[in-house]
């Protein structure tokens, strides 16, 4: 599988976020900004979900055809779509997903079956849209052991400092360092600032929320409330 292979940059092995959810962090082709892959195995089917998928060497691809059938691949907005059009040509069967207003810009780069807002409450996800942004992104809520696990990409950045140049000019545009949103994020997806804290506010009331995995940086696995209390409040 030539396009696979060429597709293959480093990353990590899998890690267990929660009980049925696992996290790979790889890089993108230009620059050392990690980027997220998240699994999880979905209770109806045992199949796999896989969002923001990464493609993977070969020693993690048995590790992922070890956890289960990948079944449904959610692109999650218009910019994470590296990697789709491989995953749709390796596993001819997987569902591609994307939010309604993705769409039209994913399926410039791969076949969209069905949308998230219409196929995930099936499988008994939540969808969350968040207020007072551009539409485009979802939260996603996926139901484990004794609680959920919270799913979003470009929304929230989690990324710790990073050493050389890239890390002062990320540092700089106020990109790193903490858990929120990012300045980048502000100019392109901003539209409401009120609206969006409220809406984080909203979301810290969640009961149980176990861990929230982001595009970019590491998970949140501990004290969340908090975390999306401090997210909001970094914004006003």
């Amino acid at each position: 599988m030539k396009d696979w292979e060429a597709h293959v940059l480093p990353h990590s092995d899998f890690i267990e976020i929660q009980p049925n959810v696992w996290q790979v962090t790889g890089r993108l082709p230009r620059g050392n900004m990690p980027r997220n892959m998240v699994v999880y195995q979905l209770a109806k089917s045992n199949g796999l979900l896989i969002h923001s998928g990464i493609a993977l060497d070969d020693l993690r691809i048995k590790n992922l055809e070890a956890l289960g059938q990948p079944e449904i691949l959610i692109v999650p907005n218009r910019m994470h779509r590296l990697d789709a059009a491989v995953y749709k040509k390796r596993y001819p069967k997987i569902m591609v997903v994307c939010p309604a207003a993705a769409r039209e810009h994913v399926a410039k780069k791969v076949a969209v079956e069905n949308t998230c807002e219409e196929i995930l409450p099936a499988y008994g996800i939540k969808i969350h849209t968040p207020n007072g942004i551009r539409p485009g992104e979802l939260c996603y809520e996926l139901p484990v052991r004794n609680g959920r696990v919270l799913v979003v990409t470009d929304l929230l950045f989690n990324l710790a400092h990073r050493p050389g140049l890239e890390g002062f000019l990320f540092r700089a545009i106020g990109s790193s360092g903490f858990f929120g949103m990012t300045a980048i994020g502000r100019f392109l997806m901003l539209q409401n600032r009120k609206a969006f804290c409220e809406w984080l506010q909203s979301m810290s009331q969640l009961a149980d929320v176990k861990a929230i995995c982001v595009g970019h940086g590491a998970a949140i696995t501990s004290d969340v409330s908090n975390a999306l209390k401090m997210a909001a409040e970094l914004l006003k």
